[in-house]
């Protein structure tokens, strides 16, 4: 797959969108097929793991909520004969991000995985992040100001999103054989975590009953240059809700994960879909909701709910 790099407006180095122009989205649940296997878990050694283990016992110094936790690391896409998307995926760490990603160390490791491996992203985390445009029955987008505490992207406005988690799927995935990995029924678990884990987090971060939400459709996936090329996986989420009955959900503040934003903005579907929004409203965009944004502009030419 290409990978175009577009310069988002919110003054950051910009995103790259994984060019699915072949193939046609948003994408269902049933369009999507995942190969796993070991093959496409980031390449390390001990001087590697020396130095990502410094920064990660730094980070946590300095915000001792951080925790190591595995992640699904995201290789590629590729397109099946029967044109099924297929995603490739590995293990990594939550502490590799830290360490790789999310530092300016991740550019030596760039250089050392092409000279090495003669690929630059081979010892990247690059763990797979989702997220939703959740988009309420009055045509209005919600996006979430995070909270200061968060380890990254503190104080921004975002989607809703997170990362599916390996450990939902086995508890005992990272010692799985090969033949485990190819199993079927593992590769179908595996893609239901992923769609399943974007209407969790609804429901975890914003209070959305699970009923109120259809579910994710993928509208693609991109990569943050802010964070040496980091993956998310961009959905879109239609809620059966209004505006107003979201707002009062996510004021009772007794969600799982309600400390990790402070407050809710909503933003109105045409000017998503058109991107004509303020300056200090791009300003204060993560990446990945302008990654989203700029997805959700190519997939709809008029609003989802109107379709």
């Amino acid at each position: 797959m290409d990978e175009r790099a577009f310069i988002t407006q919110n003054g950051t180095e910009g995103i790259e969108i994984i060019d699915l122009a072949c193939h046609k989205i948003p994408l269902h649940r049933s369009q999507i097929q995942i190969n796993f296997s070991d093959n496409f878990s980031n390449k390390s050694d001990t001087w590697i793991e020396k130095s990502v283990k410094l920064i990660w016992d730094e980070k946590c110094q300095e915000n001792n909520r951080l925790y190591n936790k595995s992640k699904f690391r995201f290789d590629s896409i590729a397109i099946c004969n029967d044109h099924q998307i297929v995603i490739n995926l590995g293990l990594t760490t939550y502490m590799e991000l830290i360490g790789t990603n999310c530092h300016p160390f991740g550019k030596e490791l760039v250089l050392h995985g092409m000279k090495c491996f003669k690929n630059g992203r081979s010892c990247l985390a690059d763990p797979l992040g989702v997220g939703c445009l959740l988009l309420t029955a009055d045509e209005k987008f919600l996006f979430l100001k995070r909270a200061m505490w968060t380890g990254e992207d503190k104080g921004k406005l975002d989607r809703p999103g997170g990362h599916p988690e390996p450990d939902n799927v086995s508890l005992a995935i990272q010692s799985w054989t090969e033949e485990e990995c190819r199993k079927p029924e593992n590769l179908r678990r595996i893609r239901d975590e992923i769609f399943d884990s974007v209407i969790h987090e609804v429901r975890d971060e914003v209070n959305l009953p699970m009923e109120t939400i259809k579910d994710p459709v993928l509208l693609g996936v991109i990569r943050s240059l802010e964070r040496s090329g980091r993956p998310s996986a961009e959905f879109l989420v239609l809620c059966s809700l209004t505006s107003e009955e979201v707002e009062e959900l996510y004021s009772k503040n007794c969600q799982a994960e309600a400390d990790e934003s402070i407050g809710i903005v909503f933003i109105l579907e045409e000017k998503i879909r058109t991107q004509v929004l303020e300056q200090h409203v791009w300003n204060n965009l993560t990446d990945a909701a302008c990654g989203a944004i700029e997805l959700y502009s190519r997939c709809y030419s008029v609003s989802p709910n109107k379709q």
